[in-house]
């Protein structure tokens, strides 16, 4: 029974490690394509305000020109929210792995303990 549990133990914290390896990375994914959308909206104002200073300063054509420069802006916070939510999973996941490490720890103690015990009593 003791040796099914750190067997238990042992596998839950080989998954543990995995899931805190796949939500850093995720989490690094997620930081690079805030990074690539930065620099992508950065080319887009720039492309939309060339392109509304060529046209007649009409009102209707400033006003198209703000609704997709702010459209624009407005990508930027989907992706910081994005990372925010990789950064939660990745703490989550940390937190998951050392209650992991935890109990695969104080079974190993517990393990170790009941060998040394079996072991005083077959050389009584």
């Amino acid at each position: 029974m003791a040796s099914r549990r750190a067997a238990m133990a042992d596998a839950e914290l080989l998954r543990a490690q995995r899931a805190s390896e796949n939500a850093q990375r995720a989490l690094i994914d997620a930081d690079h394509a805030l990074r690539a959308c930065i620099a992508d909206v950065a080319l887009q104002r720039d492309q939309l305000r060339a392109a509304c200073q060529a046209e007649a300063g009409e009102a209707r054509s400033l006003q198209r020109w703000r609704e997709d420069d702010q459209a624009q802006i407005d990508r930027i916070e989907v992706s910081r929210r994005h990372v925010a939510d990789r950064a939660r999973d990745r703490d989550a996941a940390e937190l998951a792995l050392g209650e992991a490490l935890d109990r695969q720890r104080a079974l190993a103690r517990r393990r170790e303990k009941y060998s040394l015990l079996e072991e005083q009593l077959r050389e009584a």
